[in-house]
């Protein structure tokens, strides 16, 4: 039997339908990780079960329906990490055929265990000679980085044979990563008339995380300070916010939707937006901030709202991964 080496792909996930039902299974899983939510069960289960589970399914209904790809009838996260997966796998195959690449998706299907079991019975555990894992997530973060880190020491515990691994844990300050973000920015400066304030726009977290060692919020700073310095931007050009809030603790700030009103109200016409936390467009991306967060900018005095999307499948993708995976 050939041997192979193996580069895993991981994303969070989303629904694999639309529907209720699947959305609902989706949060079952994410929010059921204490990674995610750093609560004891005891209290965290009733809210979970009892209202979110029931009714936050319901809500969100509505919003996967306006950035669902109907034509491929998949979410645009799914749809950007198959894509990804495929464009990797054709250029890391021209340079290597025994290097397979595979993606999976820590709360929806297929998962990593899922994944790793076909691998397996494929070439066998001890035919597989390397894996390199990349979670997709450019800066890193308990709440995310480190589950995927779990769930991959946990398939591992009970095995006879663990191959070579590599865990690749943040991209954040990555050249090629920088570049790409940097490429879509100037891309749209180039197609559109350039707004008079760009925001970069990460997903909060808890303080409390961070204050116990998280050092995402350290990455995200670092992130923007490159972008901005490839772009020549003054600190009075852009501004760092964080969206997609939950609960009552006290989150990371500025809110980027309280950023965008302060904008607006302060005679700010035009405004560029673009999410440097996320490699692929998702509800957070484009129901949140492309949709929802564009309405507040207009309702309050705002004329031109500009998102600008993730690097998604570009070639800058495949450029990315491939050095990361040390095959550039």
């Amino acid at each position: 039997m050939s041997e192979c080496k193996l580069t895993l792909l991981v994303n969070l996930g989303s629904p694999n339908a639309l529907s209720t039902k699947s959305i609902r299974l989706f949060l079952k899983n994410f929010l059921s990780d204490a990674r995610v939510v750093d609560l004891p069960k005891i209290l965290w289960y009733p809210i979970l079960y009892g209202i979110i589970l029931p009714f936050r399914a319901k809500k969100l209904l509505h919003k996967y329906d306006q950035i669902w790809l109907k034509k491929q009838n998949l979410s645009p996260l799914i749809h950007y990490t198959n894509n990804i997966c495929q464009n990797l796998s054709h250029k890391i195959q021209s340079i290597d055929s025994s290097h397979i690449v595979k993606s999976a998706f820590a709360y929806s299907s297929p998962n990593i265990t899922d994944t790793l079991n076909e691998v397996i019975q494929q070439y066998t555990l001890a035919n597989i000679k390397s894996i390199t894992i990349i979670p997709l997530y450019p800066q890193y973060s308990s709440t995310t980085t480190a589950s995927v880190f779990d769930i991959i020491t946990k398939y591992f515990l009970d095995k006879k044979y663990i191959p070579t691994m590599q865990f690749i844990n943040s991209f954040h300050a990555n050249e090629y990563y920088i570049n790409a973000v940097v490429q879509n920015i100037k891309l749209s400066w180039q197609n559109n008339d350039r707004g008079e304030k760009l925001i970069m726009s990460y997903h909060s977290l808890p303080v409390k995380v961070i204050k116990d060692g998280d050092t995402y919020y350290n990455e995200c700073i670092k992130t923007s300070e490159l972008i901005a310095n490839k772009l020549h931007l003054t600190k009075d050009d852009y501004k760092i916010s964080f969206q997609s809030k939950f609960g009552t603790q006290k989150w990371l700030t500025p809110s980027t939707t309280d950023v965008i009103k302060e904008y607006a109200k302060s005679n700010i016409k035009s405004i560029d937006i673009i999410c440097p936390g996320f490699m692929c467009d998702c509800l957070e991306t484009l129901e949140e901030i492309k949709c929802y967060n564009k309405e507040i900018f207009l309702q309050n005095g705002g004329d031109v709202f500009n998102y600008i999307p993730c690097i998604n499948d570009d070639d800058t993708a495949t450029s990315l991964l491939l050095n990361l995976s040390s095959l550039s």
